[in-house]
């Protein structure tokens, strides 16, 4: 139960990161004549480059120190037949979150579209779509774990 609780906090951090990264990826952009394109980067790309480097490194001390195996990296790794339908109750249940959301995401950007519409505002439809994948992964995510743990309990 701590590999998945580890693994899963490990890919709501990932997911965040990704989110931040995407949602604010220069906090400024200039173009200079001389010197030809410069950029400011904001520090979610940063924290995201630091994330990716160091999170792996982790996992592999800690995997070392609890004696994982190695051949289950994934999340959806099962060693018995009891495992294999916790895997299966957990998958199901992140599965009805990611589309539900994914039908209240696909009607929230159509909401907004025609608000825009209506209101001549300027909406970001790029914006409002990352941040509700970001919000849809770690939500799946976390259903994932807590159905994973809950049935492991059992």
């Amino acid at each position: 139960m701590e590999k998945i609780i580890i693994k899963s906090t490990g890919n709501i951090l990932l997911f965040l990161l990704f989110g931040l990264a995407f949602l604010f990826p220069f906090s400024e952009l200039q173009s200079i004549q001389d010197a030809g394109f410069r950029a400011t980067v904001s520090i979610y790309p940063i924290l995201l480059a630091g994330y990716l480097v160091i999170y792996p490194f982790l996992y592999l001390v800690i995997s070392k120190k609890q004696k994982w195996s190695r051949r289950d990296l994934s999340e959806l790794a099962f060693s018995d037949e009891r495992e294999k339908v916790i895997v299966a109750e957990a998958t199901k249940t992140s599965y009805l979150v990611l589309m539900g959301g994914l039908i209240l995401a696909m009607a929230i950007i159509g909401g907004i579209k025609l608000f825009s519409l209506f209101t001549h505002k300027e909406i970001s439809i790029y914006f409002i779509s990352i941040l509700l994948i970001t919000i849809l992964l770690i939500m799946s995510t976390i259903s994932y774990c807590i159905t994973w743990c809950f049935e492991y309990r059992k």
